[in-house]
């Protein structure tokens, strides 16, 4: 029997989170600790089976019973924490005692904690380091754009009309029947009272009508019963006017016999007794390509065939030729770029429906909703379904084709829709392009061919084409079709009286209201499918109705929004031609969704620009970004749709400079109070945008001199935000390579520039994307001074420059070390191009180099790619899915951008969080009496460890040794899972000699990182592989400090993590103390206000312990309003802020009412280690003679009278929640290891390994607490790596 598993969950999410908060609730007192857990004796049943006597009893006999209870779910929680989803079943047993935890916590939250348990506290989900920059390569992503733009835009302008009909004369081989239909182009060829001839001109001239509703501009020739030479002078010139472009021959031989087998059609004799055959092949070379065919004639097909072989004829031909007179041509003529439409195939006869016209084939292609409508009317039996319905009221349907308002206006919508989705989906993308996207009467007489299709199949004729096009007289739009000609059908009895006078107004069939339901229902329910809805081209033409287009741009934009692949679908279906359009339209409802839809374009498909900026499209955009009741969200697609219009397109930057693009962008920046200035995304995207704009376009330059551009980016050079920082050097150093031009001298360029990189090089980002670009803004710098014919210049500004110049050079010395590979191998770039180009600079300059030409490392002169690809990274963003979903009951149609929150609870894996935070909050049981320790694990690491580290969260261990290698361990198998080396790729520039000092293992909730400081004061952060054991991230590595100062007592690059605020602290041999807020990636440094290094740090609430070399240790307090983080542009004694001595609670329990001194002299010696113990408000010191000294941080002061321990002592480190003290003994001969408790009092020690004839311990190195239970892990010079717990408890 189980329960139901969604309650389980909730349970046990509950009891995890809140049973190790009420294990930390523990007050001094040891014998109060359990008071709430003994007064709450909380005895509801939980089944209604228990008997009374049994509810009456407590639930759990101790404390104890109720954590082993609780430690009895972990097995469960393992399993359904691993599994994909909560639906794992859970035994009734557990889950009475699920219920019963969860009762036992409602009652303490309600009496002890006043905590509202409906509503449990959030969990901290981890951010550090989940920035894009850190996890993606910064290039642009490779997007596959569909063929959707035609390689040559093409126009039939010349039609020949040929229409052989001898009307009153049948051919010889034609047999009429009885009702045959007298109608030819909707005219009666018997009508008694014109003659032949007026009939024919009659049918000409109709058919001339017909073809001009599909291109009005092409000039008709009509011929009518020609001989072959009216053929011939008529295709001659019609080609000869039409040069390149495509001609269309229209042949109608219902008059004459049918097309023979040797590829012959007939025409007439001057004095009409003869039929005369005309060859193909004659008429091919008359009209010549492009051209299209259209052959309303019986065995049509036949026509089809020999003209395609006569055309590989001709080809072979004059192949042959060329090979015999041994000429070339620069150009091979296309000899089959000619496209059929025949009425027929090869061996059948056209259909004599009475009630039909005898060319039918053609009705359908230039009358088609006039032929639908006979047609359906003539099939269905209509007239006789519908009252009051004729074939005469078929003449009198209202409207024009072109009122989109009327019947006929909405069926030609409608049609136009249907045969456009139907082709779209069926025919590859490049024949869609050819039929129904380059020439407009092409595209015309396919759409109709579609429905020519199906009509001629009813009557048992195969239409045939060339290029030849699947099937589609059975697809299931033909439905749709059917039930808007009978919705407007069944209207016309009602439209008009007896008289045949209109009286009635026309009702919508609401096609386009009922696809765009369609469209909307796939967007909820098949995002998770690449394969666009059949509905898309039906959204295309639904743009074209004012009453439709917002809608159907709403749609549009969730379509594009799912990925590259919908924007290509988008612009297959031929949407780029609309959406531009649409950019002269005023109604302001459209502009987030269009400004939106072109972000998505140009994200995709680049090219777009050269036709957004011809219609000038760009002061769409412009106009955007300068209005103030714009949204920020909008602006920032604006932003980039400018960016790409100016990147790397010259034409696109004279037009954005002739609209005033970078005043408005310069104004955008001006004021910080604003809410566009306060959008990092906002901020970002206008830096790129001025970068883009005067890049290599030095009129544009100086406009940014006029706005003042340069000062507002260097302001933005310290923004908080580290994409923005980037975007503002990027801008800067395409500002210095932009030059200057006849409105600037090349002094007044280059005293600009200089301030520019004079204020840069004074500050170090942390972020490698940064400093990337700070290395292009330096080489930007570098070539400015290259000597030619447009830059020279006096001795006087020589001397100005120099000093700059040099600084440049020195900054780029440092860069060419960085301890990140990229960065490294960019500045080497540079500075060896700057080496090979030595004699383009004065000589000042050259001396220059000369002097640190040995200090360079040479790269090979091959030509490095200066682009950090930062530009196209960003461009990334919008590819990604943007829009907030809609509800239905939301009447907000306009698009909202979702800032994607790549740091939120959405990224990290549910399940194991939860099992990590009932695992981090579990804590051991108290370890108040001596007691014995048992050896658990020992494993050989060679070489010696010199840190070791516990991951609380799995079963593992992280070691790292004297030669700079990172080793995991299974600690359960001992097996060795993972290693990686902490020394960089050769051309990181890293010291090979420098030792790791410290090691810290942060994130673990998450995926553990790695924290490295070593000796070259660099500090690195890795992330190990730990699920595919495979290649370890080198996420970040920077330098925490740019020199030292010389000191007798050295201690290396001292770090301290902060967890709960995420900083990052740096000190060592310096006389301050550098904190890093990694979130914002910015530094402030804080005096330490002594001579002596620091050689210890412990975190602690806002505030630092630092122990130091001359045996001082002393608190930084960094909340005050002076100590808030920003970034520091030097490291003057100015630019360092000054520590608050003393630890001040004021309003808490930890208010201090005595003075207290800014330092202790705690110790005599070297300070070994400090560390916090937050819970117990407690500091522990130790000396390198192993002194110990406690202190209660409440009154800061000596909580334990005397120091104990007082022998020689290499390591140390505290339990983080239990009150134990593990510290190393290194005394010779006397090596040890012992366990203390807070009052000094010795718990255990550890001497010898365990085993027969156990061997001393060696000197140990390192030392850590294992913090869910009381297991010591220590490294020791015997190149060892040992496990001890407490014997006979496991906790």
């Amino acid at each position: 029997m189980f329960r139901n598993d969604s309650g389980n969950k909730s349970l046990l999410n509950r009891i995890l989170f809140y049973i190790p908060r009420f294990e930390r609730e523990q007050d001094q007192n040891q014998s109060d600790q359990f008071d709430w857990f003994r007064q709450s004796n909380y005895t509801e049943p939980i089944e209604s089976s228990k008997t009374a006597d049994e509810a009456k009893q407590p639930l759990f006999d101790s404390y104890y019973d109720f954590l082993a209870r609780a430690d009895s779910l972990e097995s469960q929680m393992t399993t359904i924490g691993s599994s994909s989803s909560f639906t794992s079943a859970v035994s009734l047993s557990v889950q009475d005692d699920l219920s019963m935890l969860s009762s036992l916590i409602d009652t303490h939250l309600q009496t002890n904690l006043k905590i509202e348990t409906s509503k449990p506290t959030a969990i901290k989900s981890v951010k550090l380091f989940q920035k894009p920059y850190y996890k993606e390569k910064i290039k642009g992503q490779e997007v596959k754009v569909t063929s959707w733009r035609m390689k040559e835009k093409m126009k039939t302008i010349s039609a020949a009309l040929v229409l052989c009909l001898n009307i009153g004369v049948d051919p010889p081989d034609v047999i009429k029947t009885v009702n045959s239909s007298k109608l030819m182009c909707w005219i009666n060829q018997s009508a008694p009272q014109l003659s032949p001839q007026k009939i024919l001109e009659m049918i000409g001239a109709e058919l001339h009508k017909q073809y001009e509703r599909w291109q009005a501009r092409a000039r008709y020739r009509l011929c009518p019963d020609p001989t072959s030479e009216d053929v011939k002078k008529l295709c001659v010139s019609l080609r000869k006017n039409a040069r390149e472009e495509r001609v269309l021959f229209h042949y109608n031989g219902h008059g004459v016999p049918r097309p023979t087998i040797n590829g012959e059609i007939w025409v007439f004799n001057k004095e009409f007794t003869q039929y005369i055959p005309l060859s193909l092949y004659e008429v091919q070379t008359w009209m010549g390509t492009p051209s299209i065919y259209v052959w309303e004639c019986s065995n049509a097909g036949l026509v089809v065939q020999s003209f395609l072989n006569f055309e590989i004829d001709r080809e072979a031909e004059f192949k042959k030729q060329m090979e015999e007179t041994e000429t070339t041509v620069a150009v091979m003529p296309n000899f089959k770029d000619s496209i059929h439409l025949a009425a027929c195939a090869a061996t059948e006869l056209l259909p004599q429906h009475p009630d039909l016209p005898l060319d039918l084939f053609t009705s359908c292609l230039t009358t088609p909703i006039k032929t639908a409508l006979y047609w359906y009317v003539t099939q269905k039996n209509s007239c006789q379904l519908i009252p009051g319905l004729t074939l005469d009221l078929l003449e009198k349907i209202p409207g024009q084709i072109s009122d989109r308002r009327t019947m006929m206006g909405e069926l030609n919508w409608i049609f136009t829709a249907i045969t456009d989705t139907i082709a779209w989906n069926l025919l590859d993308s490049d024949l869609f392009q050819k039929l129904f996207r380059q020439d407009l009467l092409v595209a015309s007489l396919f759409r109709n061919f579609l429905l020519a299709e199906r009509i001629m199949k009813s009557f048992d004729c195969n239409p045939v084409s060339h290029p030849v096009l699947p099937s589609t007289n059975e697809h299931a739009l033909w439905q749709s079709w059917d039930l808007v000609l009978d919705m407007c059908i069944s209207q016309l009895p009602q439209l008009f009286d007896s008289g045949g006078n209109q009286i009635g107004e026309f009702v919508s069939c609401g096609f386009f209201n009922q696809q765009i339901e369609i469209f909307e229902l796939w967007l909820k329910l098949n995002v998770s499918s690449e394969k666009a809805p059949e509905q898309l081209p039906v959204v295309l033409q639904v743009l074209l109705s004012q009453q439709h287009r917002l809608k159907a741009l709403e749609l549009l934009a969730k379509f594009i929004d799912l990925g590259p692949w919908a924007v290509s679908a988008a612009l297959s279906v031929g949407i780029f031609p609309y959406v531009l359009k649409l950019l002269s339209t005023q109604p302001k409802e459209l502009r987030p969704l269009l400004t939106f839809i072109w972000a998505k374009i140009l994200a995709v498909d680049r090219s777009c620009q050269a036709e957004l900026v011809k219609d000038n499209g760009h002061v769409y955009f412009v106009q955007m970004l300068s209005e103030s009741d714009v949204e920020p969200e909008q602006k920032v697609y604006s932003a980039f749709v400018l960016s790409t219009l100016v990147n790397d397109f010259p034409t696109g930057q004279k037009s954005a400079k002739k609209s005033h693009l970078i005043a408005v962008c310069s104004f955008v920046l001006t004021d910080e109070t604003t809410r566009d200035y306060a959008n990092v995304l906002l901020r970002k995207w206008i830096c790129l945008c001025l970068g883009l704009s005067w890049n290599k376009f030095a009129e544009a330059r100086w406009e940014g001199v006029r706005n003042n551009a340069h000062q507002l980016l260097l302001k933005l050079a310290a923004d908080a935000e580290a994409e923005v920082r980037a975007a503002a050097l990027f801008a800067l150093g395409t500002y210095i390579d932009a030059g200057h031009d006849k409105e600037g001298t090349f002094e007044q360029a280059i005293e600009i520039d200089s301030q520019i990189v004079n204020t840069l090089i004074k500050s170090y980002d942390c972020v490698f994307l940064v400093r990337k670009e700070l290395i292009l803004v330096l080489n930007n710098y570098l070539n400015r001074f290259k000597l030619n014919e447009s830059n020279e210049y006096g001795i006087h500004n020589q001397n100005k420059t120099n000093i700059v110049f040099s600084k440049a050079v020195a900054t780029l010395l440092d860069l060419q070390n960085d301890p990140y590979p990229e960065c490294a191998l960019l500045a080497r770039h540079v500075l060896s191009q700057m080496l090979h180009a030595e004699s383009q600079f004065e000589s000042a300059k050259r001396k220059l180099i000369k002097q640190i030409e040995s200090r360079i490392v040479v790269l090979s002169e091959d030509k490095c790619h200066m682009d950090t690809g930062l530009v196209a990274w960003c461009s990334n963003y919008f590819l990604k899915p943007l829009l907030a979903s809609h509800g239905p009951d939301s009447d907000q149609p306009l698009p909202v951008n979702r800032q994607i929150d790549l740091y939120s609870n959405e990224k990290l894996d549910q399940h194991c969080k939860i099992l990590y935070n009932y695992k981090t909050r579990r804590v051991p049981h108290k370890w108040t009496q001596p007691s014995q320790m048992e050896e658990l694990v020992q494993i050989q690491h060679q070489p010696y460890p010199i840190h070791v580290k516990f991951n609380p969260n799995n079963e593992q261990i992280f070691v790292a040794d004297i030669q700079k290698n990172v080793t995991v361990y299974d600690n359960l198998n001992r097996t060795k899972l993972l290693s990686f080396s902490t020394i960089l790729a050769p051309n990181s520039g890293a010291k090979q000699s420098a030792i790791i000092r410290s090691f810290k293992l942060i994130n673990t909730q998450h995926e553990p990182i790695v924290l490295t400081g070593s000796d070259d004061l660099v500090v690195k952060f890795f992330k190990p592989d730990l699920h595919n054991m495979k290649q370890t991230q080198l996420i970040t590595a920077f330098t925490a400090f740019s020199s030292i100062r010389e000191s007798t007592v050295e201690a290396g690059l001292i770090v301290e993590w902060d967890e709960t605020n995420e900083m990052l602290m740096c000190a060592g041999d310096t006389n301050y103390i550098r904190v890093w807020d990694m979130n914002k990636e910015l530094y402030k440094d804080y005096l330490t206000g002594l001579k002596s290094c620091v050689s210890s740090l412990s975190c602690g609430d806002s505030f630092t312990i630092a122990g130091f070399g001359n045996g001082c240790v002393k608190l930084f307090d960094f909340r005050s309003s002076s100590s808030a983080v920003g970034i520091v542009h030097s490291d003057s004694a100015s630019s360092f802020y000054s520590s608050t001595p003393v630890l001040h609670r004021t309003g808490s329990m930890y208010e201090s009412k005595h003075t207290y001194s800014n330092q202790l002299y705690a110790h005599n010696s070297f300070v070994l280690k400090t560390c916090v113990h937050a819970q117990n408000n407690t500091l522990i010191s130790c000396g390198i003679l192993g002194d110990i000294n406690v202190y209660d941080l409440r009154y800061m002061k000596k909580s334990v009278d005397k120091s104990f321990n007082n022998e020689k002592a290499s390591a140390l480190e505290c339990h983080p929640f239990n009150r134990l003290i593990a510290v190393a003994n290194s005394t010779k001969q006397n090596e040890s290891i012992k366990i203390y408790n807070f009052e000094g009092a010795e718990l255990s020690y550890i001497k010898h390994r365990e085993g027969f004839m156990g061997k001393r311990l060696s000197t140990v190195s390192c030392i850590d607490w294992n913090p869910n239970s009381n297991e010591i892990l220590f490294g020791s010079f015997d190149n060892m790596i040992t496990i001890f717990r407490k014997k006979d408890n496991q906790h």
